[in-house]
């Protein structure tokens, strides 16, 4: 098989990034220099957003099955066991087919997602190969890759790294990290913890009573992911020693917590830092490749799964219309950077600099405010969809017509008038949903005769739905010539209106 796209690295983002290119009809090879998946927990969250894109690729029946799946985030007190406050997901249960929060180690993700890219007729996975060398030109990238059986070269028209922070592939193109490094370090260990009676400690837990960040998260049955900051004046051995881990573990879980298990430590810096461009010429960069996330709030392997969701549409687009690659690629570069510097990076630095920075008192204070606020249902919705990653809006994109304020912004899932959600209906392609009393001959559309309110639509209209799920344009009181021309700009030309695949 001839691949269309290389993918190097076959983590969560690059084995999510050949299924979405799959789901799109395009060939790709994933090269991958370690078989062995790491045992480290690692990213243990899936929220609402990722959850609908792994369903469009055929993954998310598999990760639910093999995690805990629930409609509550409940972070609690750790000297009290008491809930400092509740999200209800089922709040925006109108909007999300999955209305919660998956947690499932990073591992069992890594497998179930490796396991989906072995099966699917138009992917493969190739272990043991290192990208060692990258050149391009107008028409192809050139990878040098060096294997079992020596050095070898893969050419094809787009490369994607997404062999994370210290891969090769954004050293190859020159691009250096920018942002910020926090000042504090940080000692994380997965852990098994069990009590004299057997019962549950319930789980998030905040130690509101220390200084600095002390938290824990339980991502399977008695097995937690411990995070703390490390003071100043403490060494790095220190920080990771026998006693310092039975500290943290005796200040997070009590007396009861008789029996612990430290599988697994490391110590490490939190980064607020981005490629200063995503894209050069036909490749790409994905994931940590791409950024570094504070793990706050759990976005980071999140966020460059919804990079591969941009990136996969747009990668097959370019392969249908070559003169459009550089248009599309560019659009994916000031998009990602957008939600990434506007949206996901200021939501993770606020809950670090709350977390790591602040007083207990301070904490406390901003968790009793964050209490009072959910008792308003627009706040609940309102924390559901921050926290869901479903919010954030691609403002500067010359794809997308922001005239409307729904453009540039994911569409809510709700039902259409035949009963159907909107994302069970388009099955991750791009649509075109028809709002209201309008008729479009010759196009394929789905129905929505009352819009919701929220969606402030004034007259009957025609929203360009991309396979990603974003708003590309609202038209309002539309006419085929209007819905043409900007079916055309939302693709760069290069996919026909649904349903004139023919003409």
């Amino acid at each position: 098989m001839k691949p269309e796209v290389v993918i190097v690295g076959a983590g969560p983002v690059g084995c999510s990034l050949a299924l979405g290119l799959a789901h799109h009809g395009v060939r790709s090879l994933v090269i991958e220099r370690s078989r062995e998946i790491a045992r480290e927990s690692r990213a243990l969250v899936i929220w609402p957003r990722t959850a609908e894109l792994l369903r469009d690729w055929g993954a998310w029946e598999p990760l639910l099955a093999a995690g805990r799946f629930t409609t509550l985030f409940t972070p609690h007190d750790a000297a009290s066991n008491e809930a400092l406050l509740s999200v209800d997901f089922r709040e925006i249960a109108d909007s999300v087919e999955s209305p919660g929060v998956l947690f499932i180690p990073q591992y069992d993700t890594v497998r179930i997602l490796r396991e989906r890219v072995a099966e699917h007729p138009l992917c493969e996975i190739r272990y043991d190969e290192e990208a060692v060398a990258l050149e391009q030109d107008d028409d192809e990238v050139r990878l040098g890759v060096r294997g079992a059986n020596g050095r070898t070269t893969l050419a094809a028209p787009f490369v994607v790294g997404a062999d994370g922070a210290h891969g090769f592939v954004r050293h190859a193109l020159g691009f250096a990290l920018q942002g910020a490094t926090y000042s504090t370090r940080v000692a994380i260990a997965d852990i098994g913890i069990e009590s004299d009676e057997g019962r549950r400690f319930p789980s998030p837990r905040i130690a509101l009573d220390a200084p600095g960040l002390l938290f824990g998260i339980e991502y399977a049955p008695g097995l937690w992911r411990t995070i703390a900051s490390v003071a100043p004046s403490v060494g790095d051995d220190d920080a990771l020693a026998p006693d310092a881990h039975a500290k943290r573990i005796a200040h997070l879980f009590g007396e009861d917590a008789r029996t612990s298990t430290v599988f697994w430590s490391s110590l490490f810096r939190i980064h607020r830092r981005h490629a200063p461009n995503f894209i050069s010429g036909r490749v790409a960069l994905a994931g940590d490749a791409a950024h570094l996330n504070s793990p706050a709030g759990g976005q980071g392997m999140n966020a460059g799964i919804h990079d591969t969701a941009n990136l996969a549409w747009r990668l097959a687009c370019a392969l249908k219309s070559s003169h459009c690659a550089k248009a599309l690629l560019v659009g994916y570069d000031i998009e990602r950077r957008e939600m990434q510097n506007d949206s996901i990076e200021r939501t993770t630095d606020l809950a670090t600099r709350l977390a790591v920075y602040a007083p207990p008192s301070l904490k406390r204070f901003a968790f009793a405010w964050m209490r009072r606020s959910l008792r308003a249902r627009g706040m609940r919705r309102k924390a559901c969809r921050t926290l869901g990653m479903l919010d954030g809006r691609y403002t500067r994109s010359p794809d997308v017509d922001t005239s409307h304020p729904l453009a540039g912004r994911r569409i809510g899932d709700v039902a259409l008038d035949n009963g159907r959600r909107i994302n069970e209906q388009r099955r991750g392609r791009a649509a075109l949903l028809c709002c209201g009393d309008v008729r479009l001959d010759g196009i394929e559309t789905l129905a929505l005769a009352k819009p919701p309110k929220r969606w402030l639509l004034k007259h009957p209209s025609a929203i360009v739905i991309r396979p990603d799920g974003f708003v590309a344009a609202v038209i309002e009181k539309p006419t085929r010539a209007r819905v043409e021309a900007m079916w055309k700009r939302a693709f760069c030309c290069a996919s026909p209106l649904p349903g004139t695949e023919g003409e």
